[in-house]
């Protein structure tokens, strides 16, 4: 596995959210806002460990600006959500209705997050199971 299609720990996700939302940040501005929007103090040093690992990972790029460097997201949130989507309809191989369908269905419902929660769910839970038209799926047949 890539280590571009590891999971995100809850920190990391909150990293990249802000990146998104302001491309070309720095750690400071980061930890700073991290620390104003959630009420806790992470140590510079946490916040930059974060960026150097979703560096490695290759979802953010970065360059030096004087003494530090500014991240930018290398996709975006919809890029990377469509990523997932196909390496999660791939696993199915020949039979990727199933999932394709959850996932429509998840998306006609409305429900914000409801997409991401259910690819992350199959993916996370080898035992969850999802009914699709008839056909249930269990996320086992996603590893």
């Amino acid at each position: 596995m890539r280590s571009s299609e590891q999971g995100l720990g809850p920190l990391q996700k909150d990293v990249l959210e802000y990146v998104w939302e302001r491309p070309d940040c720095s750690v400071r501005e980061c930890r700073d806002d991290l620390a104003s929007t959630q009420g806790r103090e992470y140590a510079y040093t946490t916040i930059q460990t974060v960026f150097d690992a979703l560096h490695r990972k290759r979802l953010v790029s970065r360059r030096r600006k004087k003494m530090a460097f500014h991240y930018t997201a290398r996709q975006s949130r919809v890029g990377m959500l469509s990523q997932q989507i196909r390496q999660l309809i791939a696993r199915f191989g020949k039979a990727p209705e199933p999932v394709a369908a959850s996932l429509v269905d998840a998306l006609e419902g409305g429900e914000d997050g409801g997409l991401q929660a259910l690819v992350e769910e199959l993916q996370r839970n080898p035992q969850v199971e999802v009914a699709v038209q008839g056909v249930v799926v269990r996320g086992e047949r996603l590893r």
